[in-house]
């Protein structure tokens, strides 16, 4: 497993996935801020819903740095998954990863984030599909194969 094609592949998907988010809502709902605010929800508590408690900017910084985070983590789960099986594997599987991850978030992670349940949507199981798939994609396209560091090298 390349842990630097993990890191670079998990930030870049969560920065497109967050991006192609805040826009489909902005242009949905004209509410940029639903989806950091929602992710904010996790680091600063519930207040990070309401405009009036927390500003747009700190909302959107913790959401993000939740995001990143989180993203950088799946994707140590994505790699370590879908190690050396391809890129179209790790499209596909990254993709079905995303699907996986979306059922977690929002059945299982509702219990203690509340708020998650109401963002049970088509819109977000494509979003989590998008983070998946690009990750798997990602990791798979940049990832350098390393020769084992074994002493014996089968003489």
């Amino acid at each position: 497993m390349d842990k630097r094609a993990a890191v670079i592949a998990g930030l870049i998907a969560a920065i497109v996935s967050l991006a192609a988010g805040m826009a489909a809502l902005q242009y949905l709902h004209e509410n940029a801020f639903g989806l950091p605010r929602l992710l904010a929800t996790i680091a600063l508590g519930r207040d990070a819903l309401n405009a009036e408690a927390t500003p747009n900017s700190t909302a959107l910084a913790a959401g993000a740095a939740v995001h990143l985070m989180l993203g950088v983590v799946f994707a140590f789960v994505i790699s370590f998954t879908l190690h050396r099986w391809g890129f179209w594997v790790g499209l596909i599987g990254g993709a079905l990863f995303g699907l996986a991850l979306y059922a977690i978030n929002t059945y299982t992670m509702s219990r203690f984030f509340p708020d998650f349940y109401y963002f049970r949507s088509w819109f977000m199981i494509g979003f989590h599909v998008l983070f998946g798939a690009l990750c798997g994609g990602i990791y798979e396209a940049i990832e350098r194969d390393r020769p084992s560091r074994s002493r014996f090298r089968g003489r």
